[in-house]
């Protein structure tokens, strides 16, 4: 035992990121999670880059840095190409500069552009790389003309994905599957107004942007199928003008945001918790949240987590369409079932999802 928590205490991680835009999302937290569990079995763990959210965060050392945005759209795949080299000579310079200082071992990279630009360094200097990936695989990497080198140097690093489905949307090589492990914060009181309007109603809801690809435009349909439904979204996007003018509007609570611990409260208040995605979505946190809470979920085959999931055993699993979704909310309207799923739902998430978990695998990762 003495000897596996010295060699943990050796250990000293450099996590990068330039992200093309930067909020609090799964990533982060994510993120954030990981390292502060890694820091307390003995690690060291250091933030380079320009991500406004993680410099903000707890690290054992951190510093500002700039390397461009990711190649990721039009104009930034132009000027990334055409500073590369300049990119290329900053990124030694940075990686040189934080092994002198912080005697780091190990680069645990989050963005596509610090992937591209400082992993030879990494490989370079002898350090175990990491590659953590979090985005949905788009146009931006199957198109790309750095896809190439992205997939040469893949062979010399462990590219981790965070769902089993992802595994086969990356083009590299050396791909782990390590679930993102969540845990819920103690409930706090829920705003009165969304207590009131849950009152005597078949309570749903969502958290996630309000985007066509999160299925927003279809998961307010629910509320026309029934007068008693009551839909709660908890997010921003561009759908929301469009939301707040529907026919049904008084059926529907929107919020913006809310603290963890209020977020726990919600998943506990609804009868059903539904994560639409009609695109590819990495994983799926807030669904993985919502069954650990005991809440019966629905997600679409496009999730992640749907996966690892049975249909009607731990979720409701379905179609990205708007008739799916709707038979399976119906179906929950069975109080029996809703809670036969979701005490399994629980069971499984707390078996899969748990921070422990992930933070085992993500030590077998690194030593």
């Amino acid at each position: 035992m003495k000897k596996s928590t010295k060699t943990l205490a050796k250990r000293r991680l450099l996590v990068t990121r330039f992200p093309l835009e930067a909020r609090m999302g799964g990533e982060e937290v994510h993120t954030f999670t990981l390292m502060e569990r890694l820091r307390g079995r003995g690690y060291k763990t250091y933030f380079l880059g320009s991500c406004p959210v993680l410099l903000f965060g707890e690290w054992d050392g951190k510093r500002r840095a700039w390397l461009g945005k990711p190649p990721v759209t039009k104009i930034w795949l132009v000027l990334f190409t055409v500073m590369s080299p300049v990119l290329f000579i900053l990124s030694g310079f940075y990686l040189w500069r934080a092994r002198r200082k912080w005697k780091v071992d190990t680069l645990y990279c989050l963005s596509f552009g610090e992937k591209l630009m400082m992993t030879p360094w990494g490989r370079i200097f002898g350090m175990k790389v990491l590659w953590l990936e979090h985005a949905r695989i788009g146009r931006w990497l199957r198109g790309n003309p750095w896809r190439i080198w992205y997939s040469f140097l893949s062979r010399f690093v462990t590219v981790v994905v965070t769902s089993r489905a992802m595994k086969e949307k990356v083009p590299a090589k050396n791909v782990v599957a390590t679930s993102c492990g969540v845990e819920l914060e103690k409930s706090r009181p829920l705003r009165k107004e969304i207590l009131s309007f849950l009152k005597g109603g078949f309570g749903v809801g969502t958290v996630c942007r309000l985007t066509v690809d999160k299925g927003v435009d279809k998961i307010v349909r629910l509320v026309d199928t029934e007068p008693d439904m009551r839909l709660v979204l908890v997010g921003s996007g561009p759908l929301l003008s469009a939301i707040e003018s529907s026919k049904n509007r008084d059926r529907i609570l929107h919020v913006d945001s809310l603290a963890r611990g209020e977020l726990t409260s919600l998943y506990k208040a609804l009868d059903v918790f539904i994560l639409g995605s009609t695109e590819f979505d990495p994983f799926g946190m807030v669904a993985a949240e919502a069954m650990m809470a005991g809440t019966a979920t629905v997600v679409t085959r496009e999730c992640g987590i749907s996966f690892d999931l049975k249909n009607g055993r731990e979720a409701m699993v379905v179609g990205a369409g708007f008739a799916e979704m709707d038979k399976a909310v119906r179906k929950l309207r069975d109080s029996r079932l809703r809670e036969k799923i979701g005490k399994a739902g629980k069971k499984f998430a707390k078996e899969h999802y748990s921070i422990e978990r992930m933070v085992e695998e993500f030590v077998r990762l690194l030593e």
